[in-house]
């Protein structure tokens, strides 16, 4: 069978709209993993708690020692059968399918973001720390003007690179009913019987949002860099 790229290109307003739902399934994923990152980080280091650095050792192990597939199918089948208050009540938590993709990709990203996190935090010299308490900042003040702005600065690149990492691992919400690029092309290709011109359609897709998130990490940097000099 010759590859028809009229095939390719009838399927390209679908594979679009299925492109936007991606994308803002893997943009929430990301925010909250690295909000709930940062705030796991600043805790982690202000508490220097034993019991959050175990608990944290043993859910990044969980993460990077299952597939995400798996992590997805708990999310979605498991959760629900679970009796979160036994006896004559019942309490149980039932996610939609986007509610609980975006749970499951936001739970294995947050493992990534922190560690991301903690490796940048590490980068961050002493006497920026002994400098700011010097000028009387503590707390809240010492984190939002002096270690956070610095933090991200120095984590641009691992973290569009976990983002771009998101963005391909959410063709596997398609195995719960996401209707997202991957699962249009199957929905496209399974009535017209031409996956090869539909997949390419959404290969190329994939490649220029990847891309164009990959070649943001080099502007951010560059405008960071000018904004410190």
């Amino acid at each position: 069978m010759k590859f028809n790229f009229s095939y390719t290109i009838d399927a390209l307003p679908r594979l679009l709209e299925g492109a936007l739902i991606t994308i803002e399934i893997a943009a929430i994923g990301f925010i909250l993993s690295l909000t709930i990152g940062t705030l796991i980080t600043v805790f982690r280091t202000v508490s220097q708690s034993r019991l959050l650095n175990a608990i944290l050792a043993v859910y990044i192990s969980f993460i990077r020692g299952t597939p995400l597939l798996i992590q997805i199918f708990l999310v979605y089948y498991a959760l629900p059968a679970i009796d979160f208050l036994p006896g004559p009540g019942e309490l149980r938590i039932d996610l939609g399918p986007v509610t609980a993709g975006i749970v499951a990709i936001t739970l294995n990203s947050i493992a990534f973001v922190t560690e991301i996190l903690r490796g940048g935090l590490a980068a961050i010299h002493k006497g920026q720390y002994e400098a700011a308490w010097a000028l009387g900042l503590r707390n809240y003040p010492l984190w939002r003007k002096v270690v956070l702005p610095q933090l991200f600065m120095k984590t641009i690149p691992p973290l569009v690179s976990e983002f771009t990492q998101v963005l391909k691992a959410t063709p596997l919400l398609a195995m719960i009913t996401v209707v997202e690029m991957m699962r249009v092309s199957q929905q496209i290709f399974s009535a017209n019987y031409h996956p090869v011109e539909v997949l390419s359609g959404a290969f190329v897709l994939y490649f220029l949002i990847c891309f164009v998130v990959s070649r943001s990490s080099i502007l951010l940097e560059r405008r960071f860099a000018v904004r410190s000099f």
